[in-house]
This record gives structure tokens, sequence and C-alpha cells, in this order.
């Protein structure tokens, strides 16, 4: 009986404004839980809790008391697991986390599945996959030979979200890709922001212009300054200064991310087209 452990679980992230805008252990009384949708084209193999399992007995739970899973069956199948729509207009430095366990040998080195954490910010009309489990460096073969008794190592992941800042009808999938592979659970999915309040962006009457620019970049607000800085799409501060002014002449054509950082302790992060 072929058999995998995957769980999507999340290491703790640190935000100094951090909010929860996806949380979700599969512990409660319904499956799929409140706003979570699932399809599949192999009506018997969808999402569902691990315990529900028809072929897999034993090794998929995760944490707490459920986990939710695909189990495998020998012909194609693909299923999704969908999160409700959440925004990240205002959100800083968001990113997505969660722990995942694949076996080895039937979903990476046969390569005869592929599981997929993938985001829509059109409601779910279009995807981009952030990340997927054969260029995930943290799983490793167990080196016996034996696909069967592979050992499921667990994994934790984390994807910055930076480049969807401003999106305000963002989902998240799970999308389990595979013929004759092997079975598949998650758990403890979340995605985290550091996110203005309404009031916050309200009170901050601040425009970041011109939009796209060749260089200069001015910042016109009502309120005092602290600091500003430039970051890269995955978060990573590349620049800081204190000014009203944010000289952008020597930065390479692309996208970035300008923070401005209040006396008062609030932040607004705008997003920048360097041409």
């Amino acid at each position: 009986m072929k058999k995998i452990l995957l769980s999507l679980a999340l290491t703790s992230a640190f935000f100094g404004n951090a909010q929860t805008l996806i949380s979700e252990n599969f512990e409660g009384a319904t499956f799929p839980p409140n706003g979570w949708t699932i399809s599949s084209t192999v009506s018997s193999r969808p999402w569902q809790l691990t315990s529900s399992f028809p072929t897999s007995t034993s090794g998929f739970l995760i944490s707490g008391t459920k986990s939710a899973g695909v189990d495998y069956i020998a012909q194609s199948n693909t299923a999704n697991l969908v999160s409700p729509s959440f925004t990240l207009v205002g959100a800083s430095n968001p990113v997505l986390k969660f722990k995942v366990k694949v076996g080895w040998s039937y979903m990476i080195d046969d390569d005869y599945g592929d599981l997929l954490a993938q985001i829509s910010t059109d409601g779910g009309s279009t995807w981009v996959t952030l990340w997927d489990e054969d260029t995930e460096p943290g799983f490793t073969d167990d080196g016996d030979g034996n696909p069967d008794t592979d050992l499921y190592n667990t994994v934790s992941v984390e994807k910055s979200l930076s480049t969807y800042i401003g999106q305000s009808n963002v989902k998240i999938r799970f999308s389990y890709v595979a013929d004759d592979a092997d079975a598949i659970s998650i758990d403890d999915i979340e995605v985290l922001a550091a996110n203005l309040s309404t009031s916050e962006v309200s009170k901050a009457k601040t425009s970041v212009f011109p939009n796209p620019t060749k260089g200069e970049v001015n910042i016109k607000t009502d309120k005092k300054i602290k600091s500003t800085s430039v970051l890269d799409l995955s978060g990573k501060v590349i620049s800081r200064g204190n000014s009203e002014k944010v000289n952008l002449t020597s930065f390479t054509k692309g996208t970035y991310l300008i923070k401005v950082e209040f006396a008062d302790g609030s932040t607004k992060t705008e997003k920048i087209i360097k041409d």
C-alpha cells in the first residue's frame, strides 16, 4: 500500500503589526471548512479528512485531530482545495506559510504527481504557481530503494506574497495533479501580513508619484515621515532614507515597494514601477 504524509503547517512569523488573513487547521465540524471549496476529476478521490481515506490507514494525521489530504488512486486525478478570498490592500510583508510531507519516490523521483501551491488575484479565474514539491530541497530519499517505505520527512515552506500587495481579491489553491502517484495530506495553513487598519489608511493622506518613474519619487503626506524604505518584491530592504524624496535613478528597471513609516507608528506601502 502506498502511503504519504503531506502536511501544511505554519512556522510562526513575527510582524510588528501582524494580522492573520487565512488560518485553517481543519479542526472544525465540517469539511471543507467554511469558505473553502473543493473539486476533483475522480469523485472517489476528493480532498477530504485523512481519516476518511479509502485505501490508506495510518500516518497521515499531521497535527491536532484532523488533517486534509487526497488519497492515491491508480488513475489520473486532479483535485483542488481553494481558500476563501482575502485582500492584500495595504499589506506589508505578506507571506504564505506551511509544512508539507510528500513521498520521494512516487511524487518526486518518478514524478507521477505534483502538489502545487498557487495564487489567484482575480477570484480564481487564473492561477500562478508559488511552490511545487519537485523544487523543494527539503524532501529527501531514505535510500532503501523501496518506493513503498518512504519516510515522508516534514518540510517547512514560507513564500513571500509581496508581489501581490494591493490586490483585493486573492485566493490560495492547493492543487494535486497525479496519475497513480501517492497520497498527500496538509494542515495548519496561514497567510500572515502586517496590515494598516482602515482608520490608519484614511488618516494618512499620502500619495507617491510619479508612478511609473524614471528616477525620483515624491512622497506627499500630511503626516511626519520617520523613515522611507525601498524593498524588492521578495521583501528585502535595498535602501533607506527619511525624506519626502526617494531616488531610484541607479536602480534597474522593474517593480519595487516603497514603504513609508510615520512618526505615529503607522505605515504605508506603495508598489512603484521604475522605467
